[in-house]
């Protein structure tokens, strides 16, 4: 196990940052997006039942966290499986863990305190492995996105006064209030403000 990691480093600030997690048995790769939930320190994944994430952390107890900006690779993960080309098996202390060759960076994790219901599981992420690729500002957080887009919404509703987007910036706003870190929530209060 790692010392104390900064998660910010990594990319990873509070709320819930997107991105992909990969898993494997034996070497069976496997990419799915997922939000990485962070409270303080700690970091959770809550991830659904019937999935080869879930069946693989289940099996395995281990997963990577991959951050990266691609749009490409959050696609083709949702809706195919990515080609055993696009990962690599890295070894950490005796255990095999596949990581994205491209990632901007990743951090391997066993997975700790594991709480089941009919639906899901949601465990907890304890670092044992972590790479830099590239130089990293932050993974995509839906918060931070919902913020620019209710901007935009904003912006129409002031020109046309137009309902559809208050609703818009409503929803968006929810998105906030979900997945975002109090900076996220705080711009959105004062986005608020202003209309």
């Amino acid at each position: 196990m790692l010392n104390k990691i900064k998660y910010d480093n990594y990319g990873i600030y509070d709320g819930i940052s997107e991105t992909i997690v990969t898993t494997s048995r034996g070497w069976t790769p496997n990419a799915a997006p997922m939000g990485i939930i962070r409270k303080k320190d700690k970091l959770f994944v809550r991830m659904f039942k019937g999935s080869n994430t879930y069946n693989n952390v289940l099996s395995e107890k281990t997963l990577v966290v991959n951050i990266t900006l691609d749009p490409l690779v959050f696609v083709n993960s949702t809706f195919t499986d990515l080609d055993d080309s696009d990962f690599e098996s890295v070894n950490i202390g005796g255990r095999n863990f596949a990581a994205l060759k491209k990632a901007q960076c990743w951090i391997a994790f066993d997975c700790t305190n594991t709480k089941l219901t009919s639906e899901a599981l949601v465990t907890e992420l304890v670092p044992v492995g972590t790479r830099m690729n590239k130089p990293l500002i932050r993974a995509p957080n839906r918060g931070l996105f919902g913020v620019i887009e209710a901007c935009i919404h904003a912006t129409r509703y002031q020109l046309t006064s137009e309902d559809r987007y208050l609703k818009l910036i409503k929803a968006y706003g929810d998105i906030v209030d979900k997945c975002g870190g109090d900076n996220e929530k705080e711009a959105m209060k004062l986005l608020y403000g202003y209309l």
